[in-house]
């Protein structure tokens, strides 16, 4: 059964006096120690994730051996003599050790995701789609990656799974469907008798254009948030928040010099009637604005918030998952400072009392930086800490046991691991 978060919050009301408590908690914050340490990749890095006993952690790396592509990301498919693969990390009592490449053959290897049963990972791998992976397999230099293709030019990036492991849903940045530019694919998964991936089936798509960067499922694998970069100009007759100016815009500019565009948007699923309905809009519950760019969302355990980086406002969103469901129009609680500038992986650790943020300050070619902020108190957010980062911070993942956070640094190709404690009253040192 969700829990659900049910306390609703007057924007308008205690705008200035969040601003106000949340500048006076920063001021008194005492910044916990972290120990950082900083790894070279051998391309573009992604995204990294760790192997259920922390032993081994792999990560999405793309233009292997090769220059940084400076093109835009929709045209990233039209590149020749690419290298993309999972870059495999041993950890050697907390050291890193690059101990090996699985390639991918394709143009680009974005998010990553593991399997339930702890087996595989799987990849968005552009316009390859989806890509599986025997972890065992990759370590002992064996693996033969298996591809489940996403229609032309999808451009995936972000993958997840149900709970179970038997669906997966592919975010399919560029893909076309139903007149969108820019899809969700639900695949299934099927696995021989002792649990290792045989293939995988694709069965159907659900129309999200424009731009879908990203997605994530809830923890009790009932709902499914995408993220929508900006609004599509057809397709959506209908979205909530239009009356709230943080959510609603039309002019929203990320890189100096580009036109205005619109705001984005949060698209909620729900996940069953996606699987049995397998196309179409159908299983659709809400669409709301989410501000200049939304593109990573996580839900809390406790379905009490999700959060939302506003990649154009510099700003994280968080939403009631209860009211996106029954009362979209009012799901919005606050948004906050990023602590930085274009925010982009968020991820909550100790306890889910803290909210690390990637700012990758994407759209000005210089460092980027991390925001750690407590969220201990949704109503007054607050900065703890901010830890320099290299070129275009862009995800960041947890641990198995939760004392480490993997923050890919993309365009300088690094590695950061942080060190972190798994309980708010303790810290690593």
């Amino acid at each position: 059964m969700r829990l659900f978060y049910s306390s609703r919050c007057n924007l308008r009301s205690l705008h200035s006096l969040v601003l106000l408590l949340g500048l006076f908690h920063y001021a008194n914050a005492q910044a916990p120690a972290a120990r950082i340490a900083t790894y070279p990749t051998l391309g573009n890095p992604t995204a990294a994730l760790a192997t259920p006993d922390s032993q081994y952690i792999f990560v999405t790396v793309t233009n292997v051996g090769g220059p940084n592509y400076s093109t835009p990301d929709s045209e990233a498919g039209k590149r020749h003599g690419v290298v993309s693969g999972l870059q495999i990390f041993r950890n050697t009592g907390g050291k890193l050790q690059s101990v090996g490449l699985v390639r991918l053959g394709s143009k680009g290897a974005n998010g990553i995701t593991l399997l339930p049963d702890g087996k595989t990972f799987v990849v968005g791998v552009g316009d390859a789609g989806v890509a599986f992976v025997d972890i065992q397999d990759a370590i002992h230099g064996t693996a033969k990656p298996y591809f489940a293709p996403q229609g032309k030019s999808a451009g995936t990036y972000d993958v997840v799974s149900t709970p179970d492991g038997k669906y997966l849903f592919s975010a399919n940045e560029y893909g076309h469907f139903q007149g969108q530019r820019g899809n969700v694919g639900i695949l299934t998964v099927h696995y021989d008798a002792a649990g290792r991936v045989t293939h995988a089936q694709t069965i159907g798509h659900i129309p999200a254009g424009n731009k879908v960067p990203s997605l994530t499922i809830s923890p009790d694998g009932t709902r499914l948030y995408v993220a929508r970069e900006i609004f599509p100009p057809k397709g959506v007759s209908h979205f909530f928040g239009q009356s709230n100016p943080m959510l609603t815009k039309k002019d929203c500019v990320q890189r100096i010099g580009t036109p205005p565009r619109p705001n984005g948007l949060i698209t909620v699923v729900d996940v069953k009637r996606a699987i049995a309905a397998g196309s179409g809009q159908s299983a659709i519950i809400s669409e709301v604005a989410a501000g200049c760019s939304p593109v990573r969302v996580i839900e809390t355990k406790d379905a009490s918030t999700l959060f939302v980086s506003a990649r154009g406002d510099n700003r994280i969103l968080t939403f009631s998952p209860h009211l996106l469901d029954s009362d979209p129009e009012h799901a919005f609680l606050r948004g906050f400072s990023s602590g930085g500038v274009a925010p982009v992986g968020i991820r909550l650790f100790s306890d889910e009392s803290r909210l690390l943020v990637a700012n990758s300050n994407r759209f000005v070619d210089s460092n980027g930086g991390v925001a750690v902020l407590d969220v201990s108190r949704p109503e007054q957010p607050g900065i703890v800490e901010t830890i320099p980062a290299g070129e275009f911070p862009r995800n960041v993942n947890l641990s198995p046991d939760g004392r480490s956070l993997y923050l890919t640094d993309y365009t300088s190709r690094t590695l950061e691991v942080i060190a972190v404690s798994p309980s708010p009253n303790r810290v690593e040192r």
